[in-house]
C-alpha cells in the first residue's frame, strides 16, 4: 500500500487514529491554483479536538489554512477538506517533485497522525520538455473457458470452469475498469486474443461447470454474463478504434515457463500447437474488436528475459518483446534495445514499474498511485538531454482496476500540464541512440511460480488422445480447434501464482478427452440369443456420448463357430447422431444346431485400428427344432399306415 493510509505518527498518543487521503485537486497545480486536499480522520478510540493541515517537504504546517476537527472514536471517521493557495506552499521557481504531507495535530500542537503523497510542480518558465511516453495497456486474464461444449454445431454452448469473468467484465469489475480507464488515451492496447474469444463466446450464450474443469458438459448450468460480455466487447471495440492494438500469442502462453522447462528436459506441447498461438492471434483480435492487430508481441512473465526465453520467442516468429529490464544488459537506460536477429525489445521504465506494482486497492489508493506516478514521470522528464529520449510504461499484465485508473489519471494530468506527450513506442525511441543487448543476467523474477512440469507433460499427452478422437468425428475441425486452444490456455501466464488451478485445468482437459473416447462404445448384451430357422437379424448397438455425430467407424462382426453360424456382412460403416445410440441389424445364417459366439467390435475406417472393447454375443442355434422333427415323423408314419390299409382293402376285394 502507498503511504496514503497511515499509522499514527511516532509521537502520537495511543488510540489517536489515522489519516486517510482521498483527493488532491488539481493533481498538477499551477501558480494561480488552490490545492484542495480531501480525506478523513479515522478514529482510534479517543475523542479530542485537533486540526488538520498540510506541509511541503518536511517544512512547517502552512499557517492559516488548517481546519478544526474532533478526532472520532473507534470505528468512526470525520471527513475534512483543506484548501491551500499554491502561493502559500512556498514552492520554488524551478520544476521538481515535492512531498505533500497532511498532518493531524492535537490541541497542544503535537502530531497525532500524518500521511503524504507527491506533488509535481512545473511552473511557467521552467521549460520542462514534453516527455515522450509510450504505454502498453494490457487486457489479459487467467483462462476460464474449457474445451467442452453442450450441444451440436452452431447451437453448441461452451462450458466455463467458473463465472468469474462475468463479474470482471462488468463496469465495476477489473476488466471493465481497465477498458474504461484507457478509453480516449493514445496508448498501445496489448490484448490476449484468448480473452477476447472467451468474451465473444460468453456473449452468444454459455454454461458454467458444476465442478471446475469437469469433463461432462451436461453437468453445468446456464451462465449469467452474456449481456455483460456483449457490452464489454462493444466498449472495448470503441476504445481501441483508431489506436494501435498489439496481440499477445493466443491465450498468453507462459513463454518463460516453457523455455525454462525445455531447458530442464521437460517437453512442451507439440510445436504446431504453440505455433498456432501466434497465427490465431490476429484473426481473434479482428473478429472481436473489428480492428487489425499491428503485431504479435512476446511478453515473458514480469518482463524478465534470458537467452532461453528470447530463443523461444524467435522460434515462434515473435520479433517484438516487452521487457522490464530484469536480466537485460544494455549498458544504457534507453527504452529500446535490439537482439541478434533483428528482435526489438521495449524496456519498461523501472520507476513507474515500482509504483504500478504496488497495492492501490485500499481507500485513497487511486489518488496516491496517480500522484506517485506523476512524480515518476516528471522526474523522467527532468532528466534532460542525458536521459533517454522517452519512457515506456509497462503496467502489470493483469492490471487491477485501481492501477488502471491511477495511471490514466496521471497521464491525463501530465498531458494537461504540457510536460508529457503520449505516442507510440517508435516515437519514444527516436530521440535516443540504438542500443544492443550486451548479455543476460539472472532474471529471477521470471522463475517465481512457473508452471509445474506436470502441467506441460499432461498437455503434451493430450496430443495423441486428440488424434485418436478425431478419427471418428464427422466434423473433427471444431473439436481439434477447441482442444488446441484449451491446450494453450492450460499453459497460460495467467496461472502464475495458481499452480493448482493450472494442474486442475490440464487434468480436466485430459479427462475430457479420455471420457470422450470412452463414450463411443458398443453396448453390452446380457443373455443368449436363440436363432431358429435358416437366418436371423441380430441387433448390435453403438452408443455415442459425444456432442457431435460420429463417422469413420466400422462395425465388424465375426463368428466364433463358422460351421454353425455365419455372418452375412462382416464390416458395416456406422454413423451415429450426436448424444444418441444407433442399432445395427446384423444378418446371420444358421447351418446346424449348437452354441456359437459372435464378436462385435468397432474399428476406425481410415486405418483399421480397434476402437474400444469388443462385445461378445452368445447365440444358440436351433436350425430345426425337436418338436418339428416329431411332427414330421408322425406325419410320415400316418401316411405309411394309411397306405398299408388301402393296400389291404384292395387285396380283399380281389379275393
Amino acid at each position: 500500500m502507498l503511504a496514503l493510509l497511515t499509522t499514527p505518527a511516532p509521537s502520537a498518543a495511543p488510540g489517536a487514529g489515522s489519516v486517510v487521503l482521498t483527493g488532491v485537486t488539481p493533481a498538477v497545480p499551477g501558480p494561480d491554483d488552490t490545492v484542495s486536499v480531501t480525506g478523513a480522520v479515522v478514529g482510534g478510540g479517543q475523542r479530542a479536538p485537533g486540526r488538520v493541515g498540510v506541509r511541503v517537504d518536511g517544512g512547517a504546517v502552512v499557517a492559516g489554512h488548517s481546519v478544526a476537527v474532533t478526532t472520532p472514536g473507534a470505528g468512526e471517521r470525520v471527513p475534512f477538506t483543506v484548501r491551500v493557495p499554491v502561493s502559500a506552499l512556498g514552492l520554488p521557481g524551478t520544476a521538481g517533485v515535492h512531498r505533500l504531507t497532511v498532518t493531524l495535530a492535537g490541541a497542544d500542537g503535537g502530531v497525532l497522525a500524518e500521511t503524504g503523497t507527491e506533488l509535481p510542480w512545473a511552473p511557467p518558465g521552467s521549460n520542462v520538455p514534453a516527455l515522450r511516453t509510450a504505454v502498453f495497456w494490457p487486457v489479459a486474464d487467467r483462462p476460464h473457458m474449457q474445451a467442452v461444449s453442450l450441444g451440436e454445431g452452431q447451437a453448441a454452448q461452451p462450458v466455463f470452469r467458473d463465472d468469474a469473468l462475468a463479474t470482471d467484465l462488468g463496469t465495476a469489475g477489473r476488466l471493465g475498469r481497465v477498458v474504461a480507464a484507457g478509453r480516449g488515451l493514445d496508448v498501445t492496447w496489448t490484448v490476449d486474443p484468448g480473452l477476447l474469444d472467451e468474451a465473444a463466446a460468453m456473449s452468444r450464450g454459455y454454461r458454467v461447470a458444476d465442478r471446475p474443469d469437469g469433463a461432462d458438459p451436461r453437468q453445468s448450468r446456464e451462465g449469467t454474463g452474456a449481456d455483460t460480455a456483449d457490452a464489454w466487447l462493444r466498449t472495448a471495440a470503441d476504445a481501441v478504434r483508431g489506436r494501435t492494438v498489439d496481440a499477445l500469442p493466443y491465450a498468453d502462453p507462459d513463454l518463460a515457463s516453457l523455455a525454462h522447462r525445455e531447458r530442464q528436459g521437460v517437453a512442451g506441447p507439440p510445436s504446431g500447437v504453440l505455433a498456432g498461438a501466434t497465427t490465431a492471434a490476429g484473426p481473434a483480435v479482428a473478429d472481436a474488436l473489428r480492428t487489425k492487430a499491428a503485431a504479435v508481441v512476446a511478453w515473458p512473465y514480469r518482463g524478465a528475459l534470458d537467452s532461453s526465453v528470447t530463443a523461444l520467442a524467435g522460434r515462434l516468429g515473435l520479433r517484438t518483446v516487452l521487457a522490464s529490464g530484469r536480466g537485460l544488459g544494455t549498458g544504457s537506460g534507453q527504452p529500446r534495445a535490439s537482439l541478434a536477429g533483428g528482435t526489438t525489445v521495449w524496456v519498461g521504465d523501472p520507476a513507474t514499474d515500482t509504483t504500478l506494482t504496488r497495492d492501490l486497492g485500499g481507500e485513497g489508493g487511486v489518488v496516491s498511485g496517480r500522484q506517485e506516478l506523476l512524480g515518476d514521470l516528471l522526474r523522467a522528464a527532468l532528466r534532460g538531454p542525458g536521459g533517454p529520449g522517452g519512457v515506456v510504461v509497462l503496467p502489470p499484465r493483469r492490471m487491477p482496476g485501481e492501477v488502471a485508473e491511477a495511471l490514466a489519471g496521471a497521464l491525463r494530468a501530465a498531458q494537461g500540464a504540457g510536460w508529457l506527450a503520449l505516442s507510440g513506442p517508435e516515437a519514444v525511441a527516436s530521440g535516443g541512440p540504438e542500443t544492443s543487448v550486451a548479455g543476460f543476467g539472472r532474471a529471477s523474477a521470471g522463475s517465481a511460480g512457473e508452471l509445474p512440469a506436470a502441467v506441460l507433460s499432461t498437455v503434451r499427452a493430450t496430443g495423441p488422445d486428440l488424434a485418436t478422437l478425431t478419427r471418428v468425428l464427422a466434423d473433427p475441425t471444431r473439436t481439434t480447434d477447441a482442444v488446441h486452444r484449451a491446450m494453450l490456455r492450460a499453459l497460460s501466464t495467467g496461472w502464475r501464482g495458481d499452480p493448482h488451478g493450472a494442474e486442475g485445468y490440464a487434468s480436466g482437459l485430459e479427462d475430457y478427452l479420455d471420457r470422450s473416447i470412452a463414450s463411443v462404445r458398443l453396448l453390452p448384451r446380457s443373455g443368449a440369443v436363440t436363432v431358429t430357422g435358416g437366418s436371423a437379424s441380430l441387433p448390435v448397438t453403438v452408443s455415442n456420448g459425444l456432442q457431435q455425430p460420429l463417422a469413420g467407424l466400422v462395425l465388424r462382426v465375426t463368428s466364433g463357430a463358422v460351421d454353425r453360424l455365419t455372418v452375412g456382412r462382416r464390416d458395416t460403416p456406422v454413423t451415429v447422431p450426436a448424444a444418441a445410440s444407433h442399432t445395427e441389424r446384423v444378418r446371420v445364417s444358421a447351418l446346424r444346431n449348437g452354441p456359437a459366439d459372435l464378436t462385435a467390435r468397432l474399428i476406425t475406417a481410415p486405418d483399421g485400428k480397434p476402437w474400444g472393447a469388443p462385445v461378445t454375443v452368445k447365440v444358440e442355434v436351433n436350425k430345426v427344432s425337436l418338436a418339428a422333427v416329431a411332427v414330421v415323423l408322425a406325419a410320415v408314419a400316418a401316411l405309411a399306415l394309411a397306405g398299408a390299409l388301402r393296400m389291404r382293402r384292395a387285396r380283399r376285394r380281389r379275393g
